[in-house]
């Protein structure tokens, strides 16, 4: 179980930070959502607190459930941007006190006029504002406390990192993109209400298994596993 978790053996005594694999599947994880109808569902929990201002802990039916709060909460992101996306209803937008005058290379540029039409399906407002530069007036609500100029420039190198042809990807690509820039951060403290928010939120996800990059959002640990690590039980 140790390994299974940790991807270490509990007699090796360094623990060595490793790249995340670009996938992780649903078989491989292990995560507070099982295919058990009780985990996805409950939302009486016992909130326990938050270690390091980066993962929640609480406790639902006897189990304790270490929560990422930037995974879960870039997977909420995920979802809301990408059904405002394809939504076919006026889209959830707002527009900015002060537009931003973005200057642009200009193969930066290029892959602008290219992509307009995405960054207008997901809520941006914007527009060719002479030569190689963008006039952006609106972005969308999640995104709107945001440096929104600093958003949409690493937006568009995300985009330029994916083949023009694949329209596709291109797409999840950017939708990735903007939950990852809109979702808290680790680091961040979260207050009460906040957690009890996001938990709600999380819950009614149809797959808050991992986050859009393939991170899980929680881990799973009952008596027995916990009892196992202090030696207590074999």
């Amino acid at each position: 179980m140790y390994e299974k978790i940790f991807g270490k053996n509990l007699d090796e005594e360094e623990i060595e930070e490793k790249s995340i694999p670009n996938k992780i599947t649903e078989d491989n994880i292990i995560s507070i959502f099982d295919n058990d109808e009780k985990y996805s569902v409950s939302k009486n929990y016992k909130f326990i607190g938050i270690v390091f201002k980066t993962y929640i802990i609480i406790e639902i039916d006897k189990e304790m459930y270490i929560i990422d709060q930037h995974a879960a909460h870039e997977r909420i992101m995920y979802e809301k941007i990408k059904e405002n996306f394809y939504s076919e209803d006026d889209k959830d937008s707002q527009l900015l006190l002060l537009p931003d005058i973005i200057t642009l290379t200009h193969k930066e540029m290029d892959i602008a006029k290219d992509n307009i039409s995405i960054f207008e399906k997901a809520g941006f407002i914007l527009e060719e504002f002479g030569d190689n530069t963008i006039k952006l007036m609106g972005a969308p609500n999640v995104c709107i406390d945001l440096d929104t100029k600093e958003l949409f420039l690493e937006t568009l190198d995300e985009i330029n990192t994916v083949a023009r042809t694949a329209k596709q990807e291109i797409e999840e690509k950017f939708i990735a993109t903007v939950a990852c820039k809109a979702a808290v951060k680790a680091k961040m403290a979260l207050d009460r209400q906040e957690v009890d928010s996001l938990m709600e939120q999380l819950l009614e996800l149809p797959n808050p298994f991992t986050c859009p990059h393939g991170r899980p959002t929680a881990i799973r640990m009952n008596l027995t596993d916990i009892e196992k690590k202090f030696a207590r039980r074999k």
